[in-house]
């Protein structure tokens, strides 16, 4: 990562080292004039008041210069350090995404990413303040206590300008505060939503936009306000240099100084600059930048090409799998699946041998550890199987068809993630009228309302929690859908409405249903059902499910 961000922004590096070196190099000049001026009589000196204050403004100009190309480097680093990593999670198999972790992964976006950026502001900073402390030299001297008076004034108008300089930031800054909330938010769903993402290209590329929007907005603010800093801080170094001047031109003919005193606050007032702390410092954030670089190369994700671009069409792959008809059979053929595991007695899906038709309501049953969400992130495409093949129609699915075939499915996980949005077929925000039917028609338009497709109010119960998610799965219009426990913290009122209504509703629309449940008393909504016992399925007769009581037939396979 750090290679891609050097490789193209290596000329604005190489643009702000000599700058920063020349910098150092225009601050011991001054020192130099003062110097002259202090060895020398007025008579005698080879610089006079005209050199010394064309070189603080050529030193004002530079460092003007130097730190917007500092601050344009660092917000456009930032900038194209998320959209990578967004894009690189956006990218990520869902398998290697679990493997991770998402706390490592979120703490790598909130943290990491910022700290390693840093590299790209500090560096030119260093050798500025390299340059000035290897053309210092240290002096202590007395003071005396009238010119005190006359910087001390001078520092406290110095003082006020900077003052007005932080409040004008206020307002960015606190936007910036606000827009750090919403990124984290956005973050924690780009990864606890990753199955939905994954799911559904226009789902991923509406909720791209909305995230490299808070993102582009913050880069915008962080200019403004890195501007405003560099303002102030080459502002200060000009303040203390016209302080200088003032002191050794002008109040040496009023007070009477010797060189002692003169020389002191010269020296003073240039160490008020602290260069050694300031390098000291930057050396500490250069190792940290290097630390959470290598932290980010360590999370494996995909390494999309070099591309910053909002996803846009030209992104989709054109396949010709979008070509064949939807509401096709699905079909596995001796399907395995084993988790990477050191242990070589780890769980083992399969193999498996089982087809699901449209128009048609299929029941999984199976106990903790028995293998169902392998199995529904295998059939949804969010897992690729080790062994045997997965069909559509005629279609074996394989890598390349994996993303085109992850598109038929709406799945609502007892781990789902419910977005703000509800979003159609085509990837746009729904009619708030649409969504307020079904709001009505699930109880929730009393605690929840839709403004352009967005969604009030999720601080809600599971149960309508869950509400919600089946709205959005709704929308989606997708051919298949895949609903795990979704009536279990449902109320008794609309877990029978949910199988009596909704189940029903959509295996006349003619999509393929695939129920998790345990609710015994409605196995007879189902056509078909099997159940997952360590890991092999099981095809249960459905006359006999529903004629035989349920409980003791379930134990046969136990």
């Amino acid at each position: 990562m750090f290679k891609r961000l050097y490789s193209k922004y290596k000329w604005y590096l190489l643009f702000t080292v000599p700058m920063s070196i020349l910098l150092g190099v225009a601050s011991m000049s001054i020192i130099a004039v003062i110097s002259d001026a202090i060895a020398n009589d007025p008579a005698d000196m080879d610089y006079g008041a005209d050199a010394f204050f064309i070189v603080i403004l050529a030193l004002f100009a530079i460092g003007i210069i130097n730190e917007l190309l500092r601050s344009k480097l660092y917000a456009g680093v930032l900038y194209d350090l998320q959209v990578l990593m967004i894009k690189r999670v956006n990218e990520t198999p869902l398998a290697q995404l679990e493997k991770t972790g998402s706390s490592r992964i979120v703490a790598t976006l909130t943290e990491d990413v910022g700290t390693a950026v840093r590299f790209f502001h500090i560096l030119p900073e260093m050798f500025v303040n390299i340059a000035i402390v290897v053309c210092g030299f240290i002096y202590m001297a007395l003071l005396s206590w009238k010119l005190l008076l006359l910087v001390v004034g001078c520092l406290f108008f110095l003082g006020v300008t900077i003052t007005f300089l932080v409040k004008s930031t206020l307002k960015d800054r606190k936007e910036i505060r606000e827009l750090t909330d919403t990124s984290i938010r956005y973050y924690q769903n780009l990864v606890t939503g990753a199955k939905e993402l994954h799911l559904n290209r226009n789902r991923k590329r509406f909720f791209s936009q909305q995230l490299y929007s808070v993102v582009d907005k913050t880069q915008f603010r962080t200019r403004r306000v890195l501007n405003v800093l560099a303002l102030m801080e080459t502002w200060g170094q000009l303040a203390i240099f016209a302080i200088l001047g003032t002191v050794i031109f002008i109040v040496r003919h009023y007070i009477d100084l010797n060189t002692e005193i003169i020389v002191g606050f010269v020296i003073t007032l240039l160490f008020l600059l602290e260069p050694i702390e300031v390098i000291i410092n930057g050396s500490d954030e250069l190792v940290q930048a290097k630390v959470a670089f290598d932290k980010i190369d360590r999370l494996k994700l995909a390494d999309p090409a070099v591309n910053t671009n909002v996803l846009s069409d030209s992104d989709d792959k054109q396949l010709a799998f979008f070509n064949i008809k939807q509401n096709q059979v699905i079909t596995f053929t001796n399907v395995t699946y084993q988790y990477e595991s050191d242990d070589a007695n780890s769980f083992k899906l399969g193999p498996i041998d089982a087809s699901f038709e449209p128009g048609k309501v299929y029941l999984i049953l199976g106990g903790n550890g028995s293998g169902k969400s392998t199995m529904l992130k295998i059939l949804c495409g969010l897992y690729l199987p080790d062994d045997g093949e997965v069909s559509y129609g005629q279609q074996r699915i394989n890598n390349v068809e994996n993303e085109a075939y992850r598109e038929l499915f709406s799945v609502i996980m007892p781990d789902f993630c419910l977005f703000e949005d509800v979003i159609d077929g085509s990837g746009k925000p729904c009619d708030d009228e649409q969504v307020k039917v079904l709001l009505d028609k699930l109880a929730l338009s009393d605690v929840v309302t839709s403004s352009q497709g967005r969604l009030n109010n999720l601080n809600l119960s599971q149960g309508q929690r869950k509400r919600l998610a089946y709205i959005q799965a709704y929308f989606e219009e997708k051919p298949v859908i895949i609903l795990d426990e979704w009536a279990a913290d449902q109320d008794p009122i609309f877990k029978r409405y949910f199988y009596q209504e909704l189940v029903p509703e959509l295996k006349a629309n003619g999509k393929t249903v695939i129920l998790v449940s345990h609710d015994e008393n409605y196995f007879n909504q189902c056509d078909e059902a099997y159940q997952l016992v360590d890991g092999k399925l099981h095809k249960i007769d459905s006359l006999q499910l529903l004629q035989t009581n349920v409980q003791a037939y379930l134990k046969t396979y136990n």
